[in-house]
């Protein structure tokens, strides 16, 4: 039997994630945060690493579920979030249907079916993201999952006792699937939105024409330092997380600090291409560490 973590761990793979950074970032939340008790906003939740890492009801950085606002642009993925919080018992008992057979054709079959209730779609969302290649999560013109199989020998699709932690921890929160502006437009004063949108590309060669991933491009960045300059005037604390680039820095400096961080480099081809990188996490307000310009 596969033992529960202590605290609450994200149940995806995902691209970007920040399990990695999750104490780096928690460490910069300001003190009159947690003297507050103000909300925490999570509006591009993904695998939502820092939202679960903050689930610790026995750290004296713990924001309970009712303080909790997580969003996503991705309705499956927000299906999923709901059913784990509303419906986990049944949602286990669905992916240990999935689990009995983690063939090639099995994986197929189920990346074509069309499942009509929420259980068995955030099922299949858990069991595709497990199984396919680099849990990756794509959809054509259609609207159809179209990632290949991951030809993984004995994937893990669930930890149960993971799950129920994570059901624990979002009790109360407010999980949405709407447009990032919109899940942010009651965020106030000493409230706290963490940003971790789609990055802006590392290469020079990959143009923003070409990037459309979440259809998030340069004038969405652009956008987003917009979003990020009316939350500051409205007292809003505001963190973000972004990849190391000059484009970044002429997007984001004039309204954050920025700060270098090293991770490594976790979704890639092949195994021997992921190495470390930089990445950036700007914030709002000043903090004791070096800040980089």
């Amino acid at each position: 039997m596969t033992r529960s973590p202590a605290v609450p761990q994200p149940f995806l793979k995902w691209a970007g994630g920040k399990r990695q950074l999750v104490n780096e970032i928690t460490n910069l939340i300001p003190k009159s945060f947690w003297r507050e008790k103000a909300r925490f906003y999570e509006p591009f939740v993904g695998g939502g690493a820092l939202m679960l890492h903050l689930g610790n009801p026995n750290s004296t950085q713990y924001v309970p579920g009712n303080r909790i606002y997580i969003n996503d642009i991705n309705p499956d993925l927000i299906i999923t979030y709901i059913q784990v919080r509303d419906n986990v018992n049944k949602l286990i008992t669905q992916l240990q249907k999935l689990s009995l057979d983690l063939t090639k054709e099995a994986f197929l079959d189920i990346r074509k079916s069309n499942p009509k209730s929420e259980v068995e779609i955030a099922a299949r969302f858990i069991y595709l993201n497990k199984t396919c290649f680099n849990g990756l999560w794509r959809v054509n013109s259609k609207g159809e999952f179209n990632v290949p199989w991951g030809q993984f020998k004995k994937p893990k699709i669930f930890n149960s006792g993971n799950l129920q932690m994570v059901s624990k921890r979002l009790q109360g929160a407010t999980i949405s699937n709407l447009p990032y502006t919109t899940a942010l437009m009651n965020a106030s004063k000493d409230d706290l939105v963490y940003l971790d949108p789609p990055y802006i590309p590392l290469s020079a060669s990959s143009s923003f024409s070409k990037y459309s991933k979440d259809g998030f491009g340069l004038l969405d960045q652009f956008s987003l330092n917009g979003v990020i300059s009316g939350l500051s005037r409205a007292g809003v604390l505001v963190i973000l997380s972004n990849s190391d680039t000059k484009l970044t820095r002429e997007v984001f400096g004039g309204e954050l600090n920025l700060k270098k961080v090293s991770v490594q480099r976790t979704i890639s081809a092949r195994t021997s291409s992921r190495n470390r990188i930089t990445e950036l996490i700007g914030t709002n307000y000043n903090y004791t560490s070096k800040v980089m310009k």
